[in-house]
């Protein structure tokens, strides 16, 4: 990697970068690119917004609608049946 690295560079030692794995040159080189490129910082905001994102879509819904609570309590009759 060059003193200022290119943009390929960047998204490939991004996450890298931010876990602070990188040498300092390599954190000044990423850092200097990124203030540079809008495309890049576009690129880190949205790494750095996944883990949030990932949280709000595994939560569990806050009400079960009224369809699934049906639907379950028809599968749940069916198992019984079987039995």
């Amino acid at each position: 990697m060059s003193l200022l690295p290119t943009c390929r560079e960047v998204q490939t030692e991004l996450t890298d970068y931010t876990d602070g794995a990188l040498s300092f040159p390599q954190r000044l080189g990423i850092w200097f690119h990124l203030l540079l490129c809008r495309v890049c910082a576009g690129f880190r905001r949205g790494l750095e917004a996944l883990p949030s994102l990932g949280k709000v879509a595994l939560a569990p819904p806050k009400e079960i609608p009224e369809a699934a609570t049906k639907a379950l309590a028809s599968v749940q009759a069916a198992l019984e049946k079987r039995s």
